[in-house]
């Protein structure tokens, strides 16, 4: 059964006081429709990955308050894991997930800091939303792949952007989130 290219959607408003991002997981279409309303499954507490996934990366930005939204462009972003524990007890040596649920070129396994290419996001969608002013969707042109690993691993996503306005110079920003990710044989614990 082929998969559905999945997409990890960063969804932020550009003059949000706090710097976390409201994500998504979910196919393609879905991540960069803009109705969030849709019943296909989606998931936005754990991400349950599935080896061999594939999946993209969808920043959307919006200007609620209308302050002149002109463009938004990528300043550096990272994916950073880190593994848990798989099995710990008496006489037992603690065992933890791999670095990385990602896999390079051949199943290679990656680190735990998985930084993107910022010239390699492009705009994938940008318009004007009644209720939210300016809406920018960036799309990465790369994909990561899930390799064939059982474990649990904490995800954290970091991007910079620079926003700029209307007759104001650019502001840099921070967002972030920190869900936590699975990959699993059905067992439990992975092993």
């Amino acid at each position: 059964m082929t998969q559905p290219m999945m997409t990890l959607t960063a969804n932020f408003d550009v003059n949000q006081i706090n710097d976390g991002i409201e994500w998504i997981f979910a196919d393609l279409d879905l991540a960069t429709s803009t109705d969030r309303s849709s019943i296909e499954a989606q998931w936005n507490s754990d991400i349950q990955f599935s080896a061999g996934q594939e999946f993209k990366v969808a920043i959307n930005a919006s200007d609620k308050d209308k302050t002149g939204l002109e463009s938004l462009e990528v300043v550096d972003c990272c994916v950073i894991t880190r593994p848990r524990i798989l099995r710990c007890g008496p006489e037992t040596r603690t065992a933890y997930a791999p670095p990385s649920l990602f896999a390079g070129a051949g199943e290679k396994q990656r680190g735990a800091l998985y930084q993107i290419d910022p010239f390699a996001f492009s705009v994938h969608s940008s318009g004007i939303d009644p209720n939210k002013g300016k809406k920018i969707t960036l799309l990465w042109d790369g994909h990561l792949t899930v390799g064939p690993y059982n474990g649990f691993w904490e995800i954290s996503f970091y991007v910079t952007v620079s926003i700029k306005r209307a007759n104001e110079n650019a502001q840099l920003r921070v967002f972030y989130f920190d869900p936590e990710g699975e990959i699993s044989n059905g067992t439990n614990p992975p092993y």
